[in-house]
């Protein structure tokens, strides 16, 4: 099989306590044809230096790191790193998550071999650094939606909408990339763990935070979908994770449990 270039996308922002797991996770991917391109949105804090001290200019993979005059918001970073990613397919990473070693070569070698397909996502795992539990989360196979740091899709000189407030990541797949059509084609092999850490610092889940009820309603998303952001804006971010893990904690399938050991979760 061929193996086209896949370009990495992460952008950061005072990342500094945990972008190293993230980009070693990265950079550790079986699948080697990979640029890594990371904007730092004028981070405060030291995460330039930590990526920096992360990775070898000219050993393995190439990574490019550009350090932003001013903060463009994640999805305004991301677009900002479209107009520069060379490869066929593009891969999306938060600063805060970390990938199993096979996940790339399982996307790209589906994606080479079903050209119906946009592009693929994967289940992941949630890890509740407050409780140390695992919830374990999927996608259907066939869909218009996938968890947004396990996605790798085609590169068609797609660009987020910003002016999408709310659920910007799910916006863009189900409109802009998918069309409305179930285009995406989701493992459900959990080979993503988004960590949730308990003093708030990580970007995953920030998107629901500074919008107006008038942009909930207006958002293209499922009901149940919808009641879940509404009860995050209405309660307590920890009383409503406290819920989640109470009902969902520790539910990865037998088959997967191997999964959490991969990534020194326990």
């Amino acid at each position: 099989m061929k193996r086209p270039l896949v370009s990495i996308l992460i952008c950061t922002y005072n990342a500094e306590c945990f972008i190293k797991e993230t980009l070693l996770s990265v950079l550790s991917q079986s699948y080697q044809n990979i640029e890594v391109l990371i904007l730092d949105n004028a981070s405060s804090d030291k995460t330039v230096a930590a990526i920096a001290a992360t990775y070898e200019v000219g050993k393995g993979p190439s990574v490019r790191l550009i350090q932003g005059k001013k903060n463009l918001g994640p999805y305004g970073g991301l677009n900002f790193l479209l107009d520069k990613a060379k490869g066929k397919y593009i891969a999306i990473n938060d600063h805060d998550d970390i990938w199993y070693p096979e996940k790339l070569k399982k996307q790209i070698e589906f994606l080479e071999e079903h050209q119906e397909y946009i592009g693929c996502g994967t289940a992941i795992i949630n890890w509740y650094e407050k409780y140390g539990k695992n919830i374990y989360r999927t996608q259907s196979e066939k869909s218009d939606i996938a968890w947004h740091s396990s996605l790798v899709f085609r590169n068609n000189h797609y660009k987020y909408d910003t002016s999408v407030k709310v659920g910007t990541d799910f916006y863009f797949i189900k409109n802009i990339l998918c069309k409305n059509k179930k285009v995406i084609y989701n493992f459900q092999e959990p080979l993503v763990l988004r960590r949730i850490f308990k003093n708030s610092g990580n970007l995953s889940g920030k998107w629901m935070q500074g919008f107006s009820f008038k942009e909930l309603i207006k958002l293209d998303l499922p009901f149940i979908d919808k009641l879940a952001i509404l009860n995050r804006k209405i309660m307590p971010k920890e009383f409503v994770e406290w819920i989640i893990v109470k009902i969902w904690g520790d539910n990865i399938p037998k088959k997967y449990k191997s999964y959490a050991t991969t990534y020194q979760i326990t």
